[in-house]
């Protein structure tokens, strides 16, 4: 149970989110490299990551969605947009089992150059422009069941931004916000392999440049997932909707089937962008502490992007016993539904094993016995 002052995070976190809600006017926004994707598994999958969000790139798409992570994770993605542009990202979580989990990342896009034009419209060589973005992300969940493996989790994430044309230089400071809730073995079990996120990004200043002000690009985004097993592999599938302050507001989904143990086959569909037609496809391989992702996106005639990630997990956590009891404690139920009561009886037993003070893996135990007994010939 959670203390009441615990819950005050969350409920600061829902004002603003509320508050964000308040539009731009379309172009009028600022720093828009931060609307641009992160990761190539989260833009194969339609950047359907608010309600999923389980790796490093959390930092970016649902900071509270950091808690999810059970080892250290380092990320390096490199983009290469239409013609010169490209864009490089690195991030790196740390999990603690007490004090939360802390992220760092690092984002950097160069548009290389470009003819420029003097207030005449004569032409005046060429200019460059880059834009960057330091963040720092932490997260915890604030209610949390061991052995149901549920929790609900908040996430912040404070930047640093700077956008820079010829020798121009704007700045400015922003913050993502997110709640991240898995259900886990709540309920019964019917929402297991659910997952349902909300964020707003880019809360903060404006950018000047010349005499004129600009707005960051503000959205609010919502998202669900599920993760199962199908035709005996894994596969999650997730659904984001986002509402920019300068824009319509958009959906995205996404496929991962995870199969023949190291490879992952992932498809999505994004409606951002006015070019192409939205969908993404994507393919990854996952090694012991190594994953290797690729997406790739057309844009029409304006040709294709590309993304390749590495992403290194450090360490090995071994499930929580606890929750590893109630997976035996849940099989056990599952087998006593159907009259299997020799094998049910093997199940509690190895829930007591695992978690002595179980709550109602004896009670269970007695009662299968009980049953077994009395349809055993005598």
């Amino acid at each position: 149970m959670v203390r009441p002052l615990m819950k005050r995070p969350v409920l600061l976190l829902l004002s603003a989110l509320a508050t964000a809600s308040h539009a731009a006017e379309p172009g009028t926004t600022s720093a828009n490299f931060l609307k641009l994707g992160i990761g190539p598994r989260a833009v194969a999958m339609g950047e359907a990551q608010v309600g999923l969000a389980d790796d490093v790139y959390a930092a970016y798409w649902n900071p509270a969605g950091l808690t999810q992570l059970q080892n250290r994770e380092a990320g390096f993605v490199q983009t290469q947009y239409l013609q010169d542009i490209q864009s490089q990202y690195a991030a790196y979580a740390h999990p603690h089992p007490t004090l939360g989990t802390f992220a760092g990342s690092f984002t950097y896009l160069n548009v290389g150059k470009f003819d420029a034009f003097d207030a005449s419209g004569q032409p005046n060589g060429q200019v460059g422009a880059n834009d960057a973005a330091l963040a720092f992300s932490y997260a915890l969940p604030v209610i949390r069941h061991r052995r149901m493996d549920s929790q609900l989790s908040i996430g912040v994430t404070g930047k640093y931004i700077q956008e820079t044309l010829d020798s121009v230089t704007s700045h400015a400071c922003a913050a993502d916000l997110g709640l991240f809730y898995s259900p886990g073995k709540d309920f019964g079990g019917t929402l297991e392999g659910f997952k349902a996120g909300l964020a707003v990004r880019n809360l903060g200043s404006s950018m000047k440049f010349d005499q004129e002000s600009f707005t960051l690009p503000r959205t609010i985004a919502a998202g669900v997932s599920w993760t199962g097993i199908w035709l005996g592999e894994k596969l999650t599938a997730a659904v984001d909707g986002e509402q920019p302050n300068d824009g319509k507001e958009t959906v995205g989904a996404g496929l991962e089937l995870s199969t023949l143990q190291l490879l992952i086959l992932r498809v999505g569909y994004t409606s951002k962008g006015d070019a192409g037609t939205g969908l993404r496809l994507g393919a990854g391989l996952r090694f012991k502490t190594v994953q290797v992702d690729y997406a790739f996106a057309g844009a029409g005639d304006l040709g294709q992007t590309h993304r390749i990630g590495l992403t290194f997990r450090f360490g090995t956590t071994p499930k929580d016993p606890l929750v590893l009891a109630q997976d035996w404690y849940q099989q056990g139920m599952r087998e006593y539904r159907r009259t299997h009561y020799s094998e049910a009886l093997i199940d509690f037993n190895k829930a007591l094993e695992i978690d002595p003070s179980h709550p109602e893996a004896l009670t269970m135990m007695k009662k299968t016995y009980e049953n077994l007994k009395a349809i055993t010939p005598q």
